[in-house]
């Protein structure tokens, strides 16, 4: 049997653990029948087409993301942790100094999004990195990175990403 390690708060570079909480590597959305029979219908009539147009990488993608999709709903998500230190931000194995982050944005609509969104100054493409908020307080979380991070006002929702992430079931 695995003995819990206790969570060590202070570390030399990074400073103390001003906050932290866990949060699976990606949502697993509840889909019904009908979600399923839609993506069968849906994707069926796109590989009928691929075929038929005798565009057979088309196919090939189409028959690929239909292996994703069932091997991704097959496993659990690994959960991740996201710590705040005096120094700068981890997220899992990922550690952000605060000067590395442009802005960080709250959006909280419950009951389906709370999330945090950070930005970093040097992506190669401008991604912002989306955080479950999970059972944090929102205003809580806000408050903490002000002391450390521009907050971006103008990001008022959440991103078209996690958007259709949700629409879609995906």
């Amino acid at each position: 049997m695995k003995s819990a390690q206790p969570v060590i708060s202070h570390n030399i570079e990074k400073g103390q653990i001003l906050s932290q909480w866990s949060f699976p590597e990606y949502g697993k959305p509840q889909r019904g029948k009908l979600w399923y029979a839609v993506a069968v219908i849906f994707g069926g009539l796109l590989l009928w087409y691929a075929l038929k147009d005798g565009n057979f990488l088309f196919a090939l993608i189409i028959l690929l993301f239909a292996l994703i999709i069932i091997t991704h709903h097959r496993t659990e998500p690994l959960e991740v942790t996201f710590t705040v230190y005096e120094a700068g931000m981890q997220i899992g194995d990922k550690f952000y100094r605060f000067r590395e982050i442009d802005a960080f944005a709250v959006i909280y609509e419950p009951p389906a999004v709370k999330q945090l969104y950070l930005k970093p100054k040097r992506a190669l493409v401008k991604r912002e990195i989306s955080i479950p908020l999970m059972t944090q307080n929102p205003v809580e979380v806000r408050s903490l990175l002000l002391d450390f991070v521009e907050e971006d006002l103008e990001h008022e929702e959440e991103s078209l990403n996690d958007q259709l992430t949700r629409l879609f079931k995906l």
